[in-house]
């Protein structure tokens, strides 16, 4: 009896180390490519706090992307609408809601995002495990649309009103090989 205890408790962990999801690297280097999910792009997003749009920039080779290394894809100065973003502190913690931008078909459409504050200098961390973008409805053209599997790494300073001074976000964008 004791040696099929052992047994299924060991079977037990085996089968829940399988089922372990997808790890960060350590200092927030993306997610560890899943098979069949390798890294597409980055897109990188920045934001003064003061002008009412920010910038972002789609970086690659797809497939090999590094920021601020490679070939920028595509960008876009001034153009991505910060006003819809509502910040409330909670102690040493910033909650708002990301909201996918209209174009993109992800379920959930948005998501509660909470960072930390961990030394206290203004400045909230954190990640978010974004969207999937399921083929629950096909494009305007008909044709169905691309699986990715998002991460998105947060950094938002704060002065002492509450007001952002600097937005940055890093969207790791994993594509799912058909």
């Amino acid at each position: 009896m004791k040696k099929f205890a052992i047994l299924s408790l060991a079977l037990v962990l085996l089968l829940g180390l399988a089922a372990t999801p997808v790890l960060a690297e350590e200092g927030g280097g993306g997610i560890k490519n899943p098979p069949g999910n390798p890294l597409y792009v980055n897109i990188e997003v920045t934001w003064d706090g003061v002008s009412p749009n920010g910038d972002w920039t789609v970086w690659g080779p797809k497939w090999e992307p590094v920021v601020g290394v490679g070939t920028p894809l595509s960008s876009c100065t001034d153009c991505l609408d910060m006003t819809n973003y509502t910040f409330t502190f909670h102690g040493k913690t910033v909650h708002f809601d990301e909201v996918m931008v209209p174009n993109v078909h992800a379920t959930p459409q948005a998501h509660h995002v909470v960072l930390t504050d961990k030394d206290g200098d203004g400045t909230y961390t954190g990640s978010l495990a974004a969207g999937h973008y399921f083929p629950w409805a096909a494009e305007p053209d008909g044709s169905w649309p691309i699986h990715y599997f998002d991460r998105i790494d947060y950094e938002i300073t704060f002065d002492s009103d509450g007001n952002v001074t600097d937005f940055y976000y890093l969207q790791y964008e994993h594509k799912k090989l058909d």
